[in-house]
């Protein structure tokens, strides 16, 4: 048996991987054009996941309200 989060968590869990992921492919891109270090991308990464993850909170319900409205349901 797995061990399953409730789903309150749902959209929490969903920002924290989606800005990981988001924050490593921007950061990592960014770092290779500029030529820069391993320990330059990582501290580039650790200032941009924070960002990404307060923006994905905040302004994902709010794009899904704009989405639901451009599509049809």
């Amino acid at each position: 048996m797995r061990l399953k989060l409730p789903q309150k968590y749902r959209d929490a869990i969903f920002a924290l991987l989606m800005s990981f992921i988001t924050g490593l492919i921007v950061s990592g891109i960014i770092s290779l054009i500029h030529h820069t270090t391993m320990a330059a991308w990582l501290k580039a990464f650790l200032i941009a996941w924070p960002m990404v993850f307060l923006s994905i909170i905040t302004m994902a319900p709010r794009v899904s309200r704009f989405v639901d409205g451009l599509v049809e349901s």
